[in-house]
C-alpha cells in the first residue's frame, strides 16, 4: 500500500516537480500537492491517511515552526518534515527540537531526496550530514572523514582497515563515533545521511 505525502509548497512547481520525482522514480509514495498552510489544515481537519507532512520552512503567513504547531493541532502526532532553500544549522535544530522529522534542503539531488523521504516515512529522522557537523561542537577527525567516507561505500570494518592500514579494532572504534556523531542507528542509516549532504 502506498504511502501517504503530503507536500505543501507556494512555488506549485517545485513541488510538482517534486510529486513528478516521486512518480516516475517507482516509489511506493502518493504525494498530494497544496500551495498553502490554509488549504493543507483543511485537508488535515478530515480523516483522510497522512504519513507524511513535508512543508516548506519559507511559505508566506506564519513561521515554519508556527505551521508546524498548527499542523499537529489538527492532526496529533503526524509526521512533519521540512523542504527549504535555507542552509542554518540553528534553524534546522530548533525545527528537530520542536518535533521535526526531517529537514530536507531544495537543492539536494533527487534520488537522494527519495532515500531521505523513504528514511523519513520509515519512521527515522533525517537531516543533510553538513548541516549536522555544523551544528556539533566536534566535526569529525580526518581519520572519521576518511572512515566517514568508506562506510558510506559500503565497505566492511576489515575492508576500511585494509585500505587506510589501521588496525579492525580502531575502524570499529570510529565506525562507533560516526554513528554516534549522525544520530545513526546503523550502517546503512548513517550511509544515508551522509551520502545526503
Amino acid at each position: 500500500m502506498s504511502r501517504k505525502l503530503l507536500i505543501v509548497d507556494d512555488h506549485l512547481l517545485f513541488a510538482d516537480a517534486v510529486k513528478f520525482l516521486l512518480e516516475s522514480s517507482g516509489a511506493d509514495i502518493d504525494a498530494q500537492v497544496f500551495s498553502s498552510l490554509a488549504s493543507v489544515l483543511d485537508f488535515l481537519s478530515t480523516d483522510a491517511p497522512v504519513d507524511l507532512l513535508l512543508l516548506d520552512y519559507s511559505m508566506p503567513g506564519p513561521s515554519g515552526i508556527e505551521a508546524v504547531e498548527m499542523a499537529a493541532a489538527r492532526r496529533p502526532g503526524l509526521r512533519i518534515a521540512f523542504l527549504s532553500g535555507l542552509d542554518d544549522p540553528q534553524v534546522a535544530g530548533e525545527a528537530l527540537q520542536r518535533g521535526v522529522v526531517g529537514w530536507l534542503p531544495k537543492s539536494m539531488p533527487g534520488e537522494s531526496l527519495i532515500n531521505a523521504l523513504n528514511l523519513v516515512l520509515a519512521g527515522e529522522r533525517f537531516v543533510p550530514a553538513d548541516l549536522m557537523l555544523r551544528q556539533q561542537a566536534s566535526p569529525l577527525t580526518p581519520r572519521e572523514q576518511d572512515v566517514a567516507a568508506l562506510v558510506a561505500r559500503g565497505l566492511s570494518d576489515k575492508e576500511i582497515a585494509e585500505q587506510l592500514e589501521l588496525q579492525v579494532g580502531t575502524v570499529k572504534v570510529h565506525v562507533k563515533s560516526l554513528l554516534r556523531k549522525f544520530e545513526a542507528a546503523n550502517r546503512t542509516q548513517f550511509a544515508l545521511r551522509y551520502r545526503g549532504s
